[in-house]
């Protein structure tokens, strides 16, 4: 059924109009299980280790899980800075956002 503006959805076109891409190759990646950030090349992983399940912001050089207290510190810095949060409403906001990862999920 066409909406509105008399385009078809997507799955309603005929095969050979829809695209396709033979050979592409869609990256794959994996979130930190601490702060969920993306981690598409070996360096986003702790300690350069594509096995680790932590990303290189909250691993320290040897790819070891930082603490709570200090992953907790870094994320409110990063909403203080790109959200322009106080303190306080960060600590918040960090700490209930924690919550939610496997990492901290037990804490």
């Amino acid at each position: 059924m066409a909406d509105g503006n008399g385009h078809k959805p997507i799955s309603e076109l005929e095969p050979e109009m829809a695209e396709t891409c033979d050979g592409c190759e869609v990256p794959t990646t994996a979130n930190c299980e601490s702060c969920g950030m993306p981690m598409m090349s070996p360096e986003h992983y702790g300690g350069g280790n594509s096995e680790n399940k932590y990303c290189a912001q909250c691993c320290n050089s040897d790819g070891r899980l930082k603490s709570y207290e200090e992953v907790l510190e870094g994320l409110m810095g990063l909403m203080m800075n790109s959200r322009g949060l106080d303190r306080a409403a960060a600590e918040t906001a960090a700490g209930e956002y924690l919550a939610t990862m496997p990492a901290w999920s037990s804490r």
